[in-house]
């Protein structure tokens, strides 16, 4: 008599040749989808959340980077001087909490990933670094258009 058990075997399903759970992946969707369903009756409350919350992250980019930077170069040898470096690591978070969304935005807009990090590099930068602020604004509202959807779309 032996004492060796023999592993279950996992349930298959021979319909669609898988094995495990028949639960579904949901579906990916595009954009205008995405749109259409946040302001469906019932997805309203979360588009403005997802706005709120994903269309801070620029414009607090943008405040820091355009009010409260340029302040700082007159205190350079102040308490206040030294807490610089600490906004720009506020600006680089901010760039990095918005730049993926921002990109997988341009590439399902674009279909190429040059184009789509081309996109990044141009609103993010001209957002925070251009001293006009036409253009910075116009990034911005792009900015926080796309994060804001974004968002709202993962809520």
């Amino acid at each position: 008599m032996s004492t060796t058990s023999v592993p279950p075997t996992p349930p298959t399903n021979h319909s669609k040749g898988t094995v495990g759970s028949t639960a579904k992946k949901p579906r990916q969707l595009t954009t205008v989808q995405l749109v259409i369903r946040m302001f469906k009756p019932g997805g309203r409350i979360a588009a403005f959340l997802g706005m709120l919350t994903g269309g801070c992250i620029p414009a607090l980019t943008f405040c820091v980077a355009h009010r409260v930077l340029p302040d700082y170069r007159g205190f350079s040898f102040t308490f206040l001087g030294m807490s610089g470096p600490s906004m720009w690591a506020v600006v680089l978070g901010g760039q990095a909490c918005s730049a993926p969304k921002v990109y997988k935005w341009f590439l399902a807009a674009y279909r190429s990933k040059v184009e789509a990090v081309g996109a990044v590099i141009c609103l993010e930068l001209v957002m925070t670094f251009v001293p006009d602020v036409h253009l910075s604004a116009v990034a911005l509202a792009i900015l926080v258009l796309v994060n804001g959807v974004y968002c709202a779309g993962s809520l």
